[in-house]
């Protein structure tokens, strides 16, 4: 990742450098999923336990 003469990358660096992994993308793979069933788990429920 270049670097500019501030030290900060700037907003085009943002991309991962050759061979290594963007954790954010793939937390948002299996986290948005995860949280979509449990949202889902927890409305059953409650509606289970109101009804």
């Amino acid at each position: 990742m270049s670097v500019t003469q501030s030290g900060m990358a700037g907003p085009g660096d943002a991309e991962a450098p050759r061979g290594r992994t963007r954790w954010g993308v793939v937390t948002a793979i299996l986290g948005l999923p995860a949280l979509a069933v449990g949202a889902f788990l927890l409305m059953m429920a409650v509606w289970v336990l109101v009804s």
